[in-house]
């Protein structure tokens, strides 16, 4: 009898233990994913503001383009060297699949 109960004892012990371990494992995942989902929305909220920034910088140099384009004539284009075209030459080569393929079966 003696032997049946120090068993059971035994037996709620070793129950114990593993219901303490199985939730200082939970804890321990709760806590790992709480801070990987902190670290990414942070990372989120950085990578917003880069962007942001970009698309400014994006749009200035988009404006600076477009003055600059505006600013571009037959006139500029004859002064730095630029000639007109009398007639276009135009160069051909062998379409990709003939090169790739065995025998030139295409």
């Amino acid at each position: 009898m003696v032997e049946i109960i120090k068993n059971k004892i035994s037996d709620r012990q070793n129950i114990f233990r593993f219901l303490i371990w199985g939730i200082v494992f939970s804890l321990g995942l709760y806590l790992y994913f709480l801070s990987h989902t902190i670290y990414s929305v942070v990372e989120r909220q950085r990578s917003e503001q880069t962007i942001a920034t970009l698309q400014g910088s994006i749009e200035k140099l988009e404006a600076v383009y477009s003055n600059l384009k505006a600013h571009v004539t037959v006139s500029l284009a004859e002064a730095k060297g630029f000639t007109s075209v009398t007639s276009a030459t135009y160069i051909s080569r062998k379409p990709i699949g003939k090169a790739l393929s065995l025998n030139n079966e295409i």
